[in-house]
């Protein structure tokens, strides 16, 4: 019926919002592309790392989610009991994926609650370069490997300790998803450590891009946020990728809290 009415309102020039019930919630959507509502059906595939991430939620907690796409994640973690008093930070740096991630905040009344940021998170501050593929609504995109591609925007890029520090927030809770970039993402939220670490961070390892690596190409993910404190407490195979959730140990926040 949802597709129907999608080509329906597309025929007569009005915009698509529907109402899906995902993962137990009411979720409203702007549907720009047929696309957007296998996208939104197929979050049953998450159903693991969404449980687990709203167990995890508690009372006053700020998000960051990283690689936001169109917001389904943010939105069911914010509608979710245990997330009505959350703050979510949404970064997405493609353009046509950031304008459905406004439209859903609004759609659903989450302004003020849910932040949209058009931006990608790394190791450096400056700009990148992505890959845009697929028709509208699609929105996929990729870290560009050559300057000047021709399927390619530059977007402004910044570090997590950079962000947080200019907009004076610190996340408790981590979601990257950034096709391949995760350890540049990780990267980046150094400073972030030692003067606040996050209490968990979840994460999708992707195989395409540097994979299980940091930046320098030779230290994994888990071992560089072992080294600091983590403690890799969930994985589930996705794909060909993986998702992670590692926790921040007690006796490593103590120690971090502990005067030098």
């Amino acid at each position: 019926m949802s597709l129907l009415r999608f080509y329906f309102n597309k025929l007569t020039g009005k915009r698509s919002v529907f109402n899906f019930t995902l993962l137990g919630e009411t979720v409203r959507l702007g549907i720009a592309a047929p696309r957007e509502i296998r996208r939104a059906k197929e979050i049953g595939t998450e159903t693991e790392l969404v449980e687990l991430m709203r167990r995890t939620v508690t009372s006053g907690d700020t998000i960051f989610d990283i690689g936001a796409n169109i917001g389904l994640i943010s939105l069911l973690l914010a509608k979710h009991d245990n997330g009505l008093d959350s703050t979510v930070h949404c970064f997405e740096p493609e353009p046509r994926n950031f304008k459905q991630l406004n439209q859903n905040i609004e759609h659903n009344e989450l302004i003020g609650r849910l932040h949209a940021h058009q931006l990608a998170l790394g190791a450096t501050d400056g700009e990148v370069e992505l890959h845009i593929r697929g028709t509208e609504g699609e929105g996929r995109h990729s870290i560009a490997t050559s300057k000047g591609a021709t399927d390619a925007i530059t977007v402004k890029l910044q570090t997590m300790a950079a962000f947080s520090e200019q907009h004076n927030v610190r996340p408790d809770i981590i979601k990257i998803d950034v096709e391949g970039a995760e350890g540049q993402v990780l990267a980046g939220m150094e400073p972030l450590i030692a003067l606040g670490a996050p209490t968990h961070i979840f994460l999708e390892i992707h195989p395409k891009g540097e994979g299980e690596f940091m930046p320098d190409g030779t230290t994994t993910i888990e071992s560089w946020l072992t080294e600091r404190g983590y403690t890799l407490s969930w994985k589930n195979k996705r794909g060909s990728g993986e998702h992670c959730h590692f926790t921040l140990t007690t006796t490593t926040r103590e120690y971090m809290d502990t005067p030098a």
